[in-house]
């Protein structure tokens, strides 16, 4: 599924997805099958889209896009592996997940794989900058992935801390397409560092939208139902906000309905309701916005154009979007 606003990029989209498939024919191995069954599930094609737009921002697309594309869609794929397996979640964009399906030995091993091959996609073009980049990205994901399971359950978690988390775990990917984007056309330094100042806080402004639908999205639109991270206990920047908004009773009461487990519905509610009471969503949403005025003031030090109007239109479509 490609985001409308990418339709500038959707037929090298559709040759990542290729390059995807080529790679794991080649070097799959005995989870040559899974690894196909994941990648044709679909996904939005944003992080690889990224690289694409990136490196079109600074003159003709490079071949060598495509594979970069690719391997950090990878990197991608093999985090949330990774993440379902660490969260025992069986369901993703209404469909099984690899841990479901396969068990979480081999979608560890899966997980791992890509890893290994996406870093050595981007290894084989011999421009050590690239693998630094790749490879800084997968350890600040992994950082992140780190503290979120450090503050799982955690009410006094702080919003500094929230943001961290979410700086690694999900813009540092975003922000790595963008850089490798600008680096693969030769840009100048100032040129890379702006592409990586976009990434960065569109990955922010995702994230945040992205925890303000897991509480008040559309369940239908979402394939998933929502909620879920308070029914694990991961406090994000919505419960936060309320928490900290909140007087000593109303935290109490917060902290009983959290100890029913699992969470029945009468609970969710109760919690939604205060947060909606908190100004919450709103508060959330202000802050996603400010994010996005960060990227936009990056991409004015950028060439003008169809490319850079396309990535004015995907932050809008990342406040905009139902899923």
């Amino acid at each position: 599924m490609v985001i409308s606003s990418l339709k500038l990029v959707e037929p090298d989209l559709l040759r990542v997805e290729q390059q995807l498939v080529q790679l794991l024919e080649q070097r799959g191995g005995v989870l040559k099958g899974p690894a196909e069954m994941m990648f044709r599930s679909g996904g939005k094609r944003l992080r690889p889209a990224l690289v694409l737009l990136s490196s079109r921002l600074y003159g003709a697309q490079p071949e060598s896009a495509i594979s970069i594309a690719a391997a950090v869609e990878m990197v991608h794929g093999a985090s949330l592996i990774h993440d379902d397996v660490i969260d025992d979640t069986d369901l993703r964009r209404g469909q099984p997940t690899m841990k479901a399906i396969s068990g979480n030995r081999i979608a560890v091993l899966l997980g791992d794989l890509l890893l290994c091959q996406a870093l050595l996609a981007v290894a084989e073009l011999d421009r050590v900058v690239l693998v630094q980049v790749v490879s800084q990205a997968v350890a600040d994901m992994t950082a992140g992935q780190i503290m979120e399971l450090r503050y799982q359950g955690n009410v006094e978690t702080q919003v500094d801390h929230y943001l961290r988390m979410i700086e690694g775990k999900t813009a540092a990917l975003m922000e790595a397409g963008c850089r490798l984007g600008a680096l693969l056309n030769h840009a100048g330094t100032e040129q890379i560092d702006a592409c990586a100042r976009f990434g960065l806080n569109l990955g922010m402004a995702f994230q945040i939208s992205d925890d303000v639908l897991d509480i008040w999205g559309n369940p239908d639109k979402l394939g998933k139902p929502t909620g879920n991270d308070l029914r694990e206990r991961k406090y994000t920047l919505p419960f936060l906000h309320a928490y900290q908004q909140s007087q000593k009773p109303q935290r109490n009461l917060v902290r009983q309905l959290l100890t029913q487990e699992p969470l029945e519905t009468g609970a969710m509610q109760a919690l939604v309701q205060w947060m909606d009471q908190n100004g919450s969503r709103e508060h959330s949403l202000e802050l996603a916005q400010r994010y996005i005025g960060r990227a936009r003031e990056a991409l004015l030090l950028t060439p003008p154009g169809p490319t850079r109007t396309t990535l004015e239109e995907l932050l809008d479509y990342v406040m905009k979007r139902e899923q």
